[in-house]
């Protein structure tokens, strides 16, 4: 493991140049070795990388985002005799030929991770290779790149002889929205159905043995491909009830929403299984029936189920809407020692579906002590009673908590009333800034495009991305150039965020302003930033010239590419919060880059104090911002290290900003369920070995109080 300070320079490292040495991060040992070698005849035969060394070269590589490095680069290899040729870096195609199927495999990800359309045809042509691995991969990576091109390729691969090639193909072939293949892998899903329906319910593991892999990652591929006949072809026997009672089954007739499916999601809530109950009440709740009422209120009972399960049915009665179900939830609400999720989710569901009969309870809330109670009292009090709410309206400006005031900004926002305008106004006084960006959003266009322009140059990063934002929406002359002296005067890490928000923003203005922001953020010291400018300009040339020009990215030095291509350790990261200490192990060779910068972070004291700002029962937790409102940013964007990898209970991975790919740095989110939906989406970085139930027990604004890391050596982490 490197240092916390080693481990940053890597990742900011230097702008690469036409320098070999300088472009791979090295030493100037390859230079005195080379002037060394004029005293003695020197070797003519390079030595032969080893298989470390290869897997070092392909992550520089993929980390730079090429395939092929600058001519004539080589290996800074140390400890060779005086003169000995250094050897020179084959390209990610060479070492997709590779003899070892390790090398070859982790060459197949870095090409789909780098996401050129020249690695399309060689992965095509490892879909035959002779290891079934390389295979797998080489499906993932071209579902990764997105040609539509390949879907033959793929076609033929549903018919491997290896079942979760299959199922890798099957996935492929929905992230290219190939309709047509669903009854191909329906077929394939059909195939492998038996040996799925032994599988417990609730069943976790990972991974599975490949034919129930295969049976997972097909359910998934149709349920994206929104195929229900070819699901059902699949799943229902001849009385519509489902063969396979295993959790993916029900969550993929949830996503689909179809009518047909009833009779399967009423069994499926049936028996045991709090996973596949919660998908099925979920489904059940999705199909807009209000009859399917009679099915879910005995699921709100505590003495029977668990939390997860309640949390579902509630929502899904939610979902339905009848008013007829607000008796059964009131009803929840005097259960003694009910869990804090499913008090929130309560009044969640009964500001959709409650009353004016609710009124009372969310007055009476609105003193709750916690926050996140006040914020869904008075959002449940302002949808079903606007009158007592602008009646009350000024009892709300002294709430101690921003994220209240935040949520009444919000709400005022969504009114259409003459009285939320003046409230709004006096709000931009509100003294944390954190308010700020939500009151903005409210006010009319030309005032809002008035407070945008003074604070487009705002310190608070996040104010000027709103700022930006709102400029983006009122577009005028005058916010053209503010836009664009804004870009020019954000120039540094921390402010990143802040300059690609601008060049969302000039986008709407099109003309030659938008046109030379657009070009200079090609050179922009923020991937993201280059990225998104590229691909607005490459949407006007069919070449897409603009995609090469943003590559290469700065350099990775060798030797950290060497530790974190063939770790000797799983690096451990403890999480020490007021509801206990969660231990996640880290997964380096899914994510080398974004682990150790995890592991970085946490060593060096980032999360001390910061809060969880986002929980959502049966869904994730979230936190890494020490603003606390999910907009806060490191300064340093990471590049995705998307993996094959799926998101079950107790997955660590990398949010991204506003959910656009290629956008992560500190923050991060614990998966509490499956989420087959966010599969191949978000960066994988860990897993949750001890301290779920801490996780579950977790509520927003719990807070990070320390974190510790072990390298496999040692306990490192501030006090």
């Amino acid at each position: 493991m490197t240092s916390p300070r080693e481990g940053a320079q890597g990742l900011q490292g230097k702008r690469a140049t036409g320098s070999i040495l300088h472009w791979w991060g090295g030493t100037g040992i390859a230079l005195s070795l080379l002037m060394a070698g004029c005293a003695t005849a020197p070797p003519t035969v390079a030595p032969a990388l080893t298989t470390r060394q290869k897997l070092a070269v392909i992550l520089q590589l993929e980390h730079q985002r090429v395939i092929v490095p600058p001519e004539g680069a080589v290996v800074p290899l140390p400890g060779l005799m005086p003169g000995t040729p250094l050897p020179r870096i084959p390209s990610l195609l060479e070492f997709l030929e590779d003899p070892v199927a390790r090398v070859r495999r982790r060459s197949a990800i870095a090409l789909g991770r780098v996401g050129l359309s020249d690695a399309v045809e060689p992965l095509r042509a490892s879909l035959t290779d002779s290891n079934p691995a390389v295979r797998q991969m080489a499906a993932f990576s071209l579902g990764l790149i997105g040609e539509p091109g390949v879907a033959d390729a793929l076609m033929t691969a549903l018919s491997d002889s290896d079942p979760l090639v299959r199922g890798r193909a099957a996935e492929a072939l929905s992230r290219l929205g190939v309709r047509e293949a669903a009854p191909f892998v329906g077929q394939m899903v059909t195939e492998v159905a038996s040996i799925a329906a032994q599988v417990d319910p609730d069943d976790m593991t990972y991974p599975q043995p490949s034919s129930v892999e295969a049976f997972r990652l097909g359910v998934i591929a149709l349920t994206r491909l929104e195929a229900y006949e070819s699901l059902s072809t699949a799943l229902l026997d001849t009385n519509n009830l489902s063969k396979v009672r295993w959790w993916p089954v029900a969550w993929a007739f949830q996503q689909l929403a179809d009518p047909r499916a009833a009779e399967a999601l009423t069994e499926l809530i049936e028996g045991s299984g709090s996973y596949r109950i919660s998908f099925a009440a979920r489904g059940l709740g999705r199909l807009g029936d209000p009859t399917m009422a009679e099915l879910l209120v005995p699921l709100l009972d505590p003495r029977r189920y668990d939390s997860q399960v309640i949390v579902a049915a509630v929502r899904a009665l939610a979902d339905l809407g009848a008013l007829k179900n607000i008796p059964a939830l009131m009803r929840l609400l005097r259960a003694p020692d009910l869990d804090f999720a499913i008090l929130i989710e309560v009044l969640k569901a009964l500001g959709r579906v409650g009353g004016a009969e609710s009124t009372d309870l969310f007055l009476d809330l609105l003193s709750h002590p916690r926050s996140a109670i006040r914020v869904e009292a008075l959002r449940g009090l302002a949808n079903f009673d606007s009158q007592t709410f602008f009646l009350m309206l000024s009892g709300f400006d002294g709430d101690p908590h921003w994220s209240v005031r935040a949520t009444l900004a919000d709400i005022l926002t969504s009114m259409n009333s003459d009285l939320a305008m003046p409230r709004l106004e006096t709000m931009l006084d509100d003294p944390d800034r954190r308010v700020l960006p939500f009151v903005l959003r409210g006010l009319d266009a030309s005032r809002a495009a008035e407070v945008a322009l003074q604070y487009l140059a705002s310190d608070d990063v996040v104010m000027g991305m709103a700022a930006a934002q709102q400029l983006g929406v009122n577009t005028s002359a005058e916010g053209a150039v503010a836009l664009k002296r804004a870009y020019e005067t954000s120039q540094g890490g921390e402010r990143a965020v802040l300059r690609r928000a601008i060049v969302e923003a000039i986008v709407t203005y099109g003309g030659n302003v938008a046109t030379e922001l657009m070009h200079a953020a090609l050179s922009d010291s923020d991937w993201a930033v280059r990225t998104r400018a590229a691909q607005v300009l490459d949407a006007e040339e069919a070449t897409k010239p603009y995609e090469r020009r943003i590559r290469p990215l700065p350099a990775l030095g060798f030797e950290e590419a060497l530790t974190l291509a063939d770790p000797a350790v799983s690096p451990q990261v403890y999480l020490e919060t007021d509801a206990g200490t969660i231990q996640i192990e880290l997964l380096v060779l899914d994510a080398p880059l974004s682990s150790n910068r995890f592991a970085e972070l946490a060593g060096n004291g980032y999360f001390h104090g910061v809060p969880f700002h986002d929980v959502v029962a049966n869904g994730l937790v979230r936190g890494g911002d020490p603003r606390g409102d999910g907009f806060g940013s490191t300064g340093i964007t990471l590049r995705d290290e998307l993996s094959e990898r799926p998101i079950l209970r107790g997955t660590v991975g990398l949010t991204l900003q506003g959910e656009e790919p290629e956008t992560a740095e500190g923050q991060f989110f614990i998966a509490l369920t499956p989420q087959p939906e966010l599969d191949g989406h978000y960066t994988v970085i860990g897993r949750v070995v001890d301290g779920m139930a801490v996780v579950d027990g977790l509520n927003q604004w719990d807070v990070i109080r320390r974190t510790r890391v072990w390298d496999g050596v040692s306990m490192t982490g501030l006090e």
